[in-house]
């Protein structure tokens, strides 16, 4: 049995490590209470640097959004002047921007009766486009050769030619210039709306007229005609009266610059001379062309359905008893470049090196498309444009409707009356089949549609009336104001 002092050692033993322990506990926990301040001290100082970073950061904004305020006056107060200063000339001098050569058509027939007037000097610039929103400027070579096809003499304003196009276009000291549309993100940020102020600005519409309600912006929600360059054009000319009762309900200034006037894209249309690609094959077979929007992701208009049609539109060619021609919208193949395409960049090569190793397939991509469809019997698209143009010919367009796609406007149901609408390519291609054997019961609303929303022919030399007209009057404001006798005061 142990001795009890041996009890005792143990029992001081024990003591001593408890009073240890304390100790090392009690300094634990002030070496925490003291890193605990330190931590709030950090986060407090944390905190005071993020608010004066952020206060820091709120006023260099605003003394950035002042200087660029002062500075878009001082440009718009020099464009102002120098706007003033134009028509000064017997020769008014016209500059066509061009980056989207396939809706070229809505000015070629302009422009040629501007190279033949003695009192229009007309100049054409050839410019690289981004469709895709890629941040990357390309293509003025594809614009080049459209021009160039169609004996259009231009100015090339290629990336690598030109470092400052802004300039190239001040050089040329325009009266007017045309634009093309109005996505100022199609073009090089120098063309945009506020930076050709100099001039007076005028615009055709690319799409002949507004079929669906557009995606709204931050400031409108008609972009078709409201957008910046809407509201600051000199003259917006659209194709009927429809278009201009959208201008007068949701454009800033009423659609007071807007003047109805037919488009000249239905005049190229109804005298183009037909040409389709696919040759060297056994003559009679149905002449298809089958038109792609580029809408095929979940953003902008939910059209496009190239990714569901690629295949069927594939077995229905490899069958022989048609001929199809694929015309995808120039915004399409750069769109399926992009991370926000559902298909594929080669997803689409395969499908395009099995689709053309068959004989009676074509690709268009070329710019001028008004002698493909003139030569084609039957039209099958997810819209939008060749829901109209097509049926100037007075031929079956078959549509093939995505759901979930925006809404039409008054215009875009007016012009689904003329066309069948379907769902897939299956029911496409039974539909075709249909029209082509026993004919198609739409042709006479489609010549009803055409002539109430295209007007009459003639739409170019229109224009050039109502340019004349807007000239003379300027120049009439411009003789008064010089007319002017300042009185002497004293």
């Amino acid at each position: 049995m142990p001795a009890p002092w041996n009890y005792l050692r143990t029992v001081r033993s024990l003591a001593h490590r408890i009073v240890h322990i304390d100790e090392t506990t009690s300094a634990a926990y002030t070496r925490s209470e003291r890193h605990e301040a330190e931590l709030a001290g950090l986060v407090r100082e944390v905190a005071r640097l993020s608010e004066s970073l952020s206060r820091a950061e709120k006023d260099r904004a605003a003394r950035e959004k002042v200087l660029t305020s002062a500075l878009a006056e001082v440009r718009d107060s020099v464009h102002l002047v120098a706007r003033r200063g134009t028509l000064e000339r017997p020769t008014t001098r016209v500059v066509f921007l061009v980056h989207h050569i396939e809706a070229w058509d809505s000015y070629h027939e302009l422009y040629r009766l501007m190279s033949e007037a003695p009192d229009f000097d007309p100049v054409v610039v050839s410019l690289p486009r981004d469709f895709a929103d890629s941040g990357t400027l390309r293509d003025e070579d594809v614009v080049h050769r459209g021009l160039a096809e169609r004996g259009v003499s231009h100015v090339r304003a290629a990336v690598e030619n030109v470092d400052d196009v802004g300039r190239l276009v001040k050089t040329l000291a325009p009266d007017v210039i045309f634009r093309q549309s109005q996505w100022d993100e199609d073009i090089d940020p120098a063309l945009s709306t506020p930076a050709l102020s100099h001039a007076r600005q005028c615009i055709v519409s690319y799409d002949t007229m507004n079929l669906v309600e557009n995606v709204p912006a931050a400031t409108t929600r008609n972009t078709a005609v409201d957008s910046e360059l809407h509201r600051t054009a000199w003259l917006a000319f659209c194709a009927n009266a429809d278009m201009l009762e959208a201008a007068r309900r949701d454009n800033l200034l009423g659609g007071a610059r807007f003047r109805v006037v037919g488009h000249p894209k239905a005049d190229q249309l109804r005298r183009a001379e037909p040409a389709w690609p696919v040759v060297g094959t056994s003559a009679g077979r149905p002449r298809v062309v089958w038109s792609s929007h580029h809408s095929i992701g979940d953003g902008w208009t939910r059209f496009g359905t190239f990714p569901a049609m690629a295949e069927d539109m594939l077995r229905w060619a490899e069958s022989g008893e048609v001929e199809i021609t694929w015309m995808p919208h120039p915004a399409l193949v750069p769109y399926i470049s992009t991370p926000r395409s559902p298909y594929r960049p080669e997803q689409l090569e395969d499908w395009l090196e099995r689709w053309e190793r068959l004989d009676n397939t074509a690709v268009f991509t070329s710019g001028y498309y008004a002698p493909l469809l003139a030569a084609s019997d039957v039209m099958v698209t997810d819209g939008l444009s060749m829901l109209i143009e097509f049926q100037v010919f007075e031929r079956p367009v078959v549509f093939v409707e995505r759901e979930g796609h925006r809404p039409f406007t008054g215009i875009g149901e007016k012009v689904v009356a003329g066309t069948h609408r379907v769902g897939h390519a299956g029911a496409a291609r039974a539909c075709v089949e249909s029209l082509l054997r026993d004919g198609d019961p739409l042709l006479g609303r489609q010549r009803e549609i055409v002539a109430e929303l295209f007007g009459a022919p003639g739409s170019a030399v229109r224009i050039l009336e109502v340019l004349r007209d807007e000239i003379a009057t300027e120049r009439r404001s411009a003789t008064a104001r010089a007319d002017v006798v300042p009185v002497q005061l004293g």
